[in-house]
């Protein structure tokens, strides 16, 4: 799934997709209690072609079972398949429910993470400072939490002081490959800067 994220090429995206569904199929039969690869299977066919396998009634089927057996990851399954629809509002309401029935840290902060970005795209920018907030406070070793304080502080244009430092702190950080990279992180931070320190007004005469 990580590698299908960065990969262009169509024909390795239809082969990457027929292993990822293979797989995650594979893990519920020898464990139908594994909620995290539904939850991924959930992903997998929200986001997909259908042509590569996606469907959402088979979506929604899967969050008809992580609901049985974790309320909290099915409410968030459901807000997930509204995000990804632009139903923003349904997916803020499913969010907020799998947040108040969370009983583990790891359901926090996959919440969390996803609330954060739907803040950020719907300009609830307050939202979204408070979210990567409390991710560090729970867990100060989710590091994307700093980068996404940076680059809530961008958008809005607001927080300047607030989003370089966390840069600053995310760059100084020993980062895994997966996260943003240091060129990333280093545009947002520019970005910031800009915002701080912006041009003067070209002389009118």
């Amino acid at each position: 799934m990580a590698e299908a994220a960065k990969t262009s090429n169509p024909f390795r995206l239809a082969s990457l997709a027929w292993d990822v569904s293979e797989e995650l199929d594979l893990a519920i039969r020898l464990d139908p209690d594994n909620v995290d690869a539904r939850v991924d299977l959930v992903r997998f066919y929200t986001m997909t072609p259908r042509i590569a396998g996606g469907s959402d009634s088979k979506a929604r089927s899967e969050i008809k079972e992580i609901a049985k057996r974790d309320p909290s990851l099915g409410h968030f399954a459901k807000g997930y398949m509204a995000y990804r629809d632009k139903q923003f509002g349904v997916a803020r309401k499913e969010f907020n429910e799998a947040l108040s029935s969370a009983k583990s840290s790891q359901t926090k902060i996959l919440v969390w993470t996803w609330l954060g970005w739907l803040s950020q795209e719907s300009q609830q920018y307050a939202t979204a400072f408070d979210v990567w907030s409390k991710m560090i406070d729970l867990d100060p070793t989710q590091l994307q939490a700093l980068y996404e304080i940076g680059r809530t502080s961008s958008f809005c244009g607001c927080e300047l002081e607030r989003g370089e430092a966390a840069l600053n702190r995310y760059l100084s950080s020993k980062r895994s490959p997966e996260m943003p990279s240091v060129e990333d992180a280093k545009k947002v931070l520019a970005e910031i800067k800009a915002s701080a320190n912006p041009r003067p007004a070209p002389s009118q005469h």
